[in-house]
């Protein structure tokens, strides 16, 4: 099979797995995504903001092919951040859930390049990816900034200046067999986690959604009380009840839809 053959066909497999993750390109658009030996297979962002995304690497060789979910520049990188973030706990739990259930196989690794070095990269740090979670990934991106700025650093004990140097990391990496079998398992095992960070929020969507929250709170509430005051005035319910049934929705959240379903039920169609 000729290099452009097996940069087409690893492209198809990942299309039919991961459908609207990957951006949908012509024979042609895929090739101008090969450079040397390396198709990059951009990934699509969810929401009404743009994401600054990894890439997936895919690799050829003769017997066997490497799949790699890699953050290459400094956008992502803090876009990746983004999901540390203490109002994103859910989204990070996802993640590390995801990361768990990977096979064995897959490796999470940091590596360097110097600015000026012809040679590739070097391995500063590597993980098995199923045992990654948020406070290795909070390491791990720490360590990129490091490499990125450049700087003194304390190495056994002495002061070392290390010149900045070019980072990446690949979150998810693995090397299979060249048969579609074991490449679409790997692919399909990276599913769920290119699927949350897809989703990731950007630092403009949490803030606003910091700010959105007491707006959506209030509005719930005001939309309860007109309900709670109009069974009221039909004496539906009666003075003690009513503010009984007020400080319920006020203190136990699970209990609002409950509640609301019931003064409707009680006050029939309108």
């Amino acid at each position: 099979m000729d290099s452009k053959a097996s940069f087409l066909r690893w492209y198809v497999l990942i299309r039919g797995i991961l459908r609207d993750l990957v951006s949908n390109l012509s024979d042609v658009e895929v090739m101008e995504y090969v450079s040397g030996d390396v198709l990059t297979v951009p990934l699509v962002g969810t929401g009404e903001e743009s994401r600054p995304m990894p890439v997936l690497e895919v690799t050829p060789g003769n017997d066997w092919v490497t799949i790699s979910l890699v953050y290459r520049d400094a956008e992502a990188m803090k876009h990746l951040e983004n999901i540390l973030h203490p109002s994103q706990s859910k989204d990070l739990g996802q993640l590390e859930a995801s990361l768990r259930a990977l096979p064995s196989a897959f490796e999470t690794c940091l590596l360097k390049r110097g600015f000026k070095e012809d040679a590739g990269f070097v391995l500063s740090r590597k993980y098995v990816a199923s045992r990654v979670d948020g406070s290795i990934l909070r390491l791990l991106i720490g360590e990129s900034k490091v490499i990125r700025s450049g700087g003194r650093r304390n190495v056994d004990g002495r002061s070392v200046y290390e010149a900045p140097a070019t980072p990446i990391l690949q979150l998810n990496h693995i090397k299979v067999k060249a048969t579609d079998g074991e490449f679409n398992a790997a692919v399909v095992s990276l599913k769920p986690t290119l699927a949350i960070l897809s989703a990731a929020k950007t630092q403009r969507e949490i803030i606003h959604s910091r700010f959105a929250k007491p707006v959506n709170h209030a509005n719930k509430y005001r939309d309860f009380i007109e309900l709670l005051n109009k069974a009221r005035g039909l004496n539906v319910v009666f003075a003690e009840e009513r503010r009984g049934l007020d400080k319920r929705w006020r203190e136990v959240p699970e209990e609002r839809g409950p509640i609301e379903e019931d003064l409707k039920r009680r006050l029939g169609p309108t």
